[in-house]
């Protein structure tokens, strides 16, 4: 894990902040998408207040070119280049250079609401919490973009995440993206660099651990677009498991009972497979989660116009984030014993 630095005007004792607000988003090849990001972010309050810190991991398609666009026109837009590519560190990068008293993380894959940074702000300045943050709103166009929209708003799919499923406003032990007091990397430190996913939900563990508070405003909604193919979705996901399974070693806790139901899924489908070939009755384990994860996916939000392809194809997103995610997970501590 990375120590903070801090800036040389606060090592000189000179003006600690020069904008209220730096806003850090890590990217690698987001030709596509980097341009709507920034143009949602950047409104009266962003264009007075704040300072955008694109950090970019060596991206070898437009991204680079785009943002510099933005920089030409006069948008408070700065392009750092992160040699270590990972996005960890290219938060890590962000926030050491940040002139700003809070810091708003932002994804280069998502847009933003009307007035997201200042809301952020203001729940930062009138709650006692150090990070706080919204909901994910995952949304798509090609059909199985939309399908993985959906299982990632179901709790099938995402297990008792607030900020996934929405509709709360309090305390939490994590939000999606999230905006900090600055001052709170000095008394925790940076995100951690051995954690290449998950690394959000690990940093929240620490700031729980030092008796910090998060906060989640349900209300405050980021547009999300998810893998466009399960192939991508599998990578993310075991990606996701790898990484919870670093989090959990580290600190020697299951934050839920999600955490825990995939690699046990993924145990029980690998037994039952090896099993079924004493007795083919094991692979009951097999069609009991099928036929689960079927009925899920064709009776669930029975008010909601969503097509029988599209739910056929959430049932499959739902079985390719069980069983990636939980494969993941034991990847994890099957490297650790070679």
């Amino acid at each position: 894990m990375e120590e903070f630095k801090k800036p040389a005007s606060l090592k000189q004792g000179l003006m600690p902040y020069m904008k209220k607000v730096s806003i850090i988003m890590p990217c690698y090849n987001e030709e596509k998408f980097i341009a709507r990001a920034i143009e949602t972010l950047v409104d009266d309050y962003v264009l007075e207040n704040a300072e955008i810190l694109v950090v970019d991991g060596q991206s070898t398609d437009q991204t680079a070119a785009i943002v510099t666009g933005f920089m030409e026109k006069g948008d408070p837009v700065k392009l750092l280049e992160n040699e270590k590519k990972l996005q960890c560190h290219g938060l890590n990068l962000g926030i050491s250079v940040a002139v700003g008293e809070f810091v708003v993380r932002v994804d280069a894959h998502s847009t933003y609401p009307e007035g997201y940074v200042k809301k952020l702000v203001h729940l930062l300045e009138t709650t006692d919490a150090v990070n706080v943050g919204g909901v994910m709103s995952p949304t798509g166009q090609p059909p199985v973009q939309q399908a993985i929209a959906l299982a990632m708003q179901h709790p099938i799919g995402v297990g008792d995440a607030k900020f996934h499923l929405g509709n709360f406003k309090g305390y939490v032990d994590t939000v999606y993206l999230g905006a900090f007091r600055k001052r709170i990397f000095e008394t925790v430190g940076l995100f951690d660099t051995n954690c290449r996913t998950n690394e959000d939900a690990e940093l929240n563990i620490r700031l729980l651990k030092a008796g910090e508070k998060i906060y989640l405003d349900s209300s405050i909604q980021v547009e999300y677009l998810p893998r466009d193919t399960f192939g991508k979705l599998a990578l993310q996901y075991f990606r996701y498991g790898m990484g919870r399974a670093y989090t959990t070693v580290k600190h020697r806790l299951f934050t839920s009972y999600r955490q825990a139901a995939p690699p046990l899924l993924a145990i029980g489908l690998a037994a039952s497979l090896g099993l079924s070939f004493l007795n083919p009755l094991f692979l009951l384990f097999w069609a009991c989660y099928i036929l689960a994860i079927a009925a899920v996916a064709l009776f669930t939000w029975p008010g909601r116009n969503i097509s029988i392809k599209l739910r056929v194809l959430m049932g499959i997103a739902f079985m390719v984030m069980h069983t990636t995610w939980g494969t993941g997970f034991l990847s994890f501590f099957i490297k650790r014993t070679k």
